[in-house]
C-alpha cells in the first residue's frame, strides 16, 4: 500500500515538474505556438469526452474531434463574431446527421456530441482569446500572459485550499450524490484563497491595465467557476462511472480532468474583458 502511494505521489511530481513549466513556456510564446498546444488539448478532451459517454459511431466522433481542433484554430485566425456562423452551422448539421441516422433511444448522443463542441471544444479555445486580447486593445503583448497565469494562480490556490480545508475541517457535504469529498467549508476555503491572490496582484499591481475591482472579479470568476466546473466534471464522471477521464498524465488523470476548471472560467473572464476594456 505505501510502494502504490509512493508510486502515486512520484508519478504527480513528474508530470508536475515536467508539464507546468513547459505550459507556462507556451503561454509566454503565444501565437501558434499557444494555439497548438489548445488544440491538442482540444482534441484529448473532446476524445475522452466522447469516450466517457460511449459514443456510438467512430467515425462521427472523428468528425467531430476534427471540427472543434478546426474551430480552435479558426478561434485564433478570427474574430470570435466571425466564428459564430461556421460554428451554428456545424452545430445544425451534426445534429440533424443524428437525427436522421439513429434511433430515438440513442438520440441524447446528439447531445452529448453538441455539448462536446461547446465543453471542451470552444469553451478551452476561449484561452486563446484571452491570450491574444492585448492585441485587440492595443496593449503589450505579454499582458494576455499574465491574465492567464494569475487565472490559473487562482484555480489552483483555490483547489488546494478547498481541499486541504474539505479535508481536515469540512462537514457539510457540496453536493453529496455528484461529490462525496466536496464539503462547503472548502469551497468557501477555496474561494477565499483566490481573493487573497486577487489582493497580492493587485497590492505588487502585476497587471498594469486592472484595478482592484478587476483583479476582485478574476478571483469571483476563478473561485467561483472553478469550482462549478470541478463539480460539473465529476457528476460526468460519476454517470460515466470512472474516478478519472483517463489515464493519460498518470495519477493526474486525462487532459479533461486537469482542463475542466479552465474551461467553466476563462469564457467567462474573455466576456468580462470584452466588457470592461474593449
Amino acid at each position: 500500500m505505501m510502494k502504490n502511494k509512493s508510486t502515486s505521489l512520484f508519478n504527480r511530481v513528474l508530470i508536475s515538474v515536467i508539464g507546468i513549466p513547459a505550459i507556462l513556456a507556451l503561454i509566454y510564446a503565444g501565437n501558434y505556438w499557444f494555439t497548438t498546444f489548445i488544440a491538442v488539448a482540444v482534441l484529448l478532451c473532446t476524445h475522452e469526452f466522447l469516450k466517457l459517454f460511449k459514443f456510438p459511431s467512430k467515425s462521427l466522433a472523428a468528425i467531430i474531434v476534427i471540427l472543434n481542433i478546426s474551430v480552435t484554430y479558426l478561434v485564433y485566425l478570427m474574430n470570435l463574431e466571425w466564428l459564430i456562423i461556421p460554428f451554428l452551422g456545424g452545430w445544425t448539421i451534426i445534429a440533424l446527421w443524428l437525427m436522421i441516422l439513429y434511433p430515438t433511444d440513442v438520440f441524447d448522443k446528439a447531445f452529448i456530441a453538441l455539448s462536446s463542441m461547446i465543453y471542451p471544444g470552444l469553451a478551452l479555445s476561449s484561452m486563446i482569446l484571452v491570450r491574444e486580447f492585448p492585441l485587440r486593445i492595443g496593449e503589450n503583448y505579454f499582458l494576455g500572459a499574465q491574465i492567464l497565469y494569475l487565472t490559473m494562480a487562482m484555480i489552483w490556490i483555490c483547489d488546494t485550499l478547498a481541499y486541504f480545508f474539505g479535508s481536515a475541517l469540512g462537514t457539510v457535504k457540496f453536493s453529496p450524490k455528484v461529490s462525496p469529498n466536496k464539503t462547503w467549508e472548502g469551497a468557501i476555503a477555496g474561494f477565499l484563497g483566490s481573493v487573497v491572490v486577487a489582493l497580492i496582484a493587485n497590492r505588487y499591481n502585476l497587471i498594469s491595465l486592472f484595478n482592484a475591482l478587476d483583479y476582485l472579479m478574476l478571483a469571483v470568476i476563478a473561485g467561483v467557476l472553478g469550482q462549478v466546473g470541478d463539480l460539473v466534471e465529476s457528476a460526468v464522471k460519476r454517470y460515466a462511472g470512472v474516478k478519472d477521464t483517463s489515464r493519460l498524465l498518470l495519477d493526474h488523470g486525462g487532459a479533461l480532468d486537469r482542463l475542466d476548471s479552465l474551461a467553466f472560467t476563462v469564457p467567462v473572464i474573455y466576456i468580462y474583458l470584452i466588457m470592461r476594456f474593449a
